[in-house]
Formats: structure tokens, C-alpha cells, sequence
């Protein structure tokens, strides 16, 4: 299982991966449907993925969901 962790600003989030012990930057993602469903395409579902609480997480949320385990606000 990995955890994908987003700190979502209004037009970018900054993505990080923790897997097996290990952190990695995953870089910027742009806060559109279409820049968030291509990063949701590259997880799976054994990801987890922790989503900053902010005015536009449940947005992030509702794109992502479809293709992780679970996703935590």
C-alpha cells in the first residue's frame, strides 16, 4: 500500500508518495478535472491518499475516489 499525501493550493496541489518507508516527491498537479483524473489514472486501487482540508477537498475528493482504495480528508 502506498499513501499519497496532497497539500492543495487554488490552482496546483503539491502530491507526496510514502512507500515502503520511503518519501518521494511526486511533484505538481494542476488543480483542473482533467490534470487531476490524469494523476488518478498513474494510482491504484492499494493507494490511500490524504487530501489537505480546504475549501476545494471535496472536489478532489469526489475526482479521485474512483480510482484509490480510499481517500482520507
Amino acid at each position: 500500500m502506498r499513501v499519497i499525501g496532497l497539500d492543495i493550493h487554488r490552482v496546483f496541489a503539491e502530491a507526496v508518495m510514502l512507500d515502503g518507508g520511503k518519501v518521494a516527491r511526486l511533484g505538481r498537479i494542476g488543480m483542473t478535472r482533467d490534470h487531476l483524473e490524469a494523476f488518478a489514472r498513474t494510482l491504484t486501487h492499494d493507494d490511500h491518499v490524504v487530501v489537505e482540508a480546504t475549501g476545494n477537498a471535496a472536489a478532489v475528493v469526489e475526482v479521485i475516489a474512483p480510482y484509490v482504495g480510499r481517500v482520507v480528508i
